[in-house]
């Protein structure tokens, strides 16, 4: 039916001879095609089955940035609940312009601010004799 390169080969012989020379060079083709498309299918099958486990993985990381944003936050709001002048609001939307990160870079970020937040708060209490220049002072304050 075909040559050694691909090609059909002409014969002659009776119309129906050449029908099923026809009939069999197309149901080959349709059969390599079929197999093409299995051997596809299966690759994208696997592929999907992989970035469906990236995408659980990714939800995961997610919910655990989520869960240690929320206990910062929590601990936030205890540490400053004595800062009577500081209006304290619930948990802030997600800031949408702020550089995508790796979920244990944000959850190291959340920390550090976090940090940054207790260690101030352990300085001691703020309080306006205390960061007023002396030159300000009264008189009678600087007197004594």
């Amino acid at each position: 039916m075909t040559e050694e390169t691909g090609e059909p080969t002409l014969r002659h012989g009776t119309a129906a001879e050449r029908y099923k020379e026809i009939v069999a060079l197309a149901t080959d083709a349709v059969d390599r095609l079929h197999e093409l498309e299995r051997e596809r299918a299966e690759r994208l099958e696997q592929e999907l089955a992989g970035e469906r486990e990236r995408v659980e993985q990714a939800e995961q990381q997610r919910e655990q940035v989520e869960e240690g944003v929320r206990l910062r936050w929590n601990a936030a709001l205890e540490a400053l609940w004595e800062e009577r002048w500081l209006r304290v609001t619930q948990l802030p939307a997600p800031d949408t312009t702020a550089e995508p990160a790796g979920a244990e870079e944000a959850i190291r970020s959340v920390q550090r601010a976090y940090l940054d937040l207790y260690e101030s708060l352990d300085q001691g209490r703020w309080s306006a004799p205390g960061w007023i220049p002396t030159g300000w002072l009264s008189r009678r304050e600087r007197d004594n």
